[in-house]
């Protein structure tokens, strides 16, 4: 009862400030790195940098390092390339652009829940479990190694805010050419256009939000075919496929878990709530696509990295509970999640039989004190 009173303390402080959103977006942050600490020793300049940097200075070249590596599969990953260039960034440089990228991204979670639900208690709850959850992290991290999902996720969470089709489809575009998996959890953004849709008629599925993501569809692939053809760029699949996938097949559930945590209880509540209310098409289109996403995630050995991208179904989920459910029950179920996302350690999952812990603040500079 004592942790009860402080956490409602805490959260009726933090939703009765002037500046709550970006006060809590803040927060956010120090929580996301306190819990998880970036290795920032271990920064991986040769292998995970500068070939970001390479493909910067010169982005219609073919990689020339070994097919597999994270390197090789830049072909197409443009857009972190090209603005770290345009910014004319170092390491340090890329490290506090993703900090900010890693900002702004908990400002958009806050702003989208608080836009579905209405209500500053639930919005911060939701956003400390995004700061104790795998994606909290990514911005802050995996930039260590050079990976820049954290950019890809911030522009779906951008094209998620937005009202506007035509802006929404360019977000799509510049989230894909970040990394492909962006593309594929687009799918998602057309779920939830779906559900948030009154209509029960078919045509829900081609109504001008889901239609300006088919558009970033058709141009993503059209100027990727359209390089590919001018420039002879390849695409490297080594490492990718069931090959990858049943070698690293013990290491799946784990995997799948680190997607969301926690919050899998909403997810899962949510796909309940679709199937009690007999909404079988939306159910089929949620569930299918997070199979898709979770799918391609645990065939590459970048398992929670790959699985991350499913993050935006939590929004879908929210839109479905706020239309069919009692909020009272959410909240409670809200709460579990959040113990779930609390008590769970941040690891990453990767390969066949890579579980790594990424230490919290306290045992990082015992570690940092140890090397010293």
């Amino acid at each position: 009862m004592l942790i009860k009173q402080y956490f409602d303390i805490f959260i009726n402080t933090l939703s009765s400030k002037k500046y709550w959103l970006p006060y809590t977006a803040t927060l956010l942050c120090f929580i996301a790195i306190f819990f998880a600490f970036p290795s920032y020793d271990q920064i991986d300049i040769e292998k995970g940098w500068n070939p970001i940097f390479e493909k910067g200075d010169h982005p219609f070249t073919n990689s020339d390092h070994n097919s597999g590596t994270h390197a090789a599969k830049l072909t197409f990953r443009l857009t972190a390339p090209l603005i770290v260039h345009a910014l004319h960034l170092n390491v340090t440089g890329a490290l506090i652009l993703f900090g900010i990228i890693g900002l702004m991204s908990f400002g958009l979670v806050l702003k989208i829940t608080h836009r579905i639900f209405d209500d500053k208690r639930t919005t911060i709850i939701v956003g400390l479990c995004t700061a104790l959850i795998y994606f909290g992290k990514l911005s802050f991290t995996s930039v260590v190694s050079g990976f820049v999902d954290g950019m890809a996720i911030f522009f779906l969470l951008l094209a998620i805010y937005t009202k506007s089709n035509i802006l929404r489809s360019l977000l799509v575009v510049i989230a894909a050419f970040t990394d492909e998996r962006a593309l594929i959890a687009s799918s998602i953004l057309a779920v939830l256009y779906i559900v948030e849709s009154n209509s029960a008629s078919i045509k829900r599925l081609f109504q001008p939000n889901c239609i300006s993501v088919y558009i970033a569809w058709g141009i993503y692939f059209t100027i990727r075919v359209t390089l590919a053809n001018s420039y002879n760029l390849q695409t490297d699949t080594k490492g990718v496929g069931l090959s990858v996938l049943f070698n690293q097949i013990n290491n799946i559930p784990m995997g799948i878990w680190s997607a969301l945590e926690g919050l899998w209880i909403i997810v899962i509540y949510s796909w309940y709530l679709l199937l009690n209310k007999k909404k079988y098409l939306e159910l089929l289109l949620f569930v299918w696509c997070s199979a898709i996403i979770l799918l391609v995630g645990v065939s590459v050995v970048d398992i929670s990295r790959s699985v991350v991208y499913l993050f935006p179904a939590i929004f879908v989920s929210f839109s479905i509970i706020k239309k069919t459910s009692n909020l009272a029950t959410f909240n409670k179920l809200l709460i579990y999640s959040l113990i779930l996302c609390f008590i769970y350690p941040a690891y990453y999952v990767g390969g066949k039989k890579t579980i790594w812990w990424t230490y919290p603040f306290p045992l990082a500079i015992l570690r940092y004190l140890n090397i010293g």
